[in-house]
């Protein structure tokens, strides 16, 4: 399945805030309807931005993100050389190194390390 503008955002928004979206479906008893979506992320059989809708309408947001997407082709410049990002380039999260020899950054969502470029 192509991975379109939306679901980049959607896998970026996710990422970033899984621990917290983790947190507060435990405390909603929620958890397996989250760990079943993030099942469905990993499998890549519907878009990234459908699978996540019942998430974000739990955490009371908007189904659906507004704001501004790149079109296909027109994506923005990689990140400069020395920066960790997203597995497989899913979405557009980055992280910056750590203190050397620090742990790694991880992707949340599919339990990969991050890619260093």
């Amino acid at each position: 399945m192509e991975n379109t503008a939306e679901d980049a955002h959607a896998l970026k928004w996710i990422c970033t805030e899984l621990a917290d979206v983790r947190s507060r479906a435990g405390q909603q008893g929620w958890s397996a309807e989250l760990e079943q979506s993030l099942a469905e992320l990993r499998s890549g059989t519907r878009p990234a931005a459908t699978v996540l809708e019942p998430v974000r309408s739990r955490l009371g947001l908007p189904a659906r993100t507004r704001g501004f997407f790149t079109l296909q082709g027109q994506e923005p410049a990689p990140p400069p050389a020395g920066s960790y990002r997203c597995p497989g380039g899913r979405c557009g999260r980055v992280a910056p190194p750590r203190e050397p020899g620090g742990p790694l950054p991880e992707c949340g969502v599919f339990d990969e390390p991050f890619s260093f470029g």
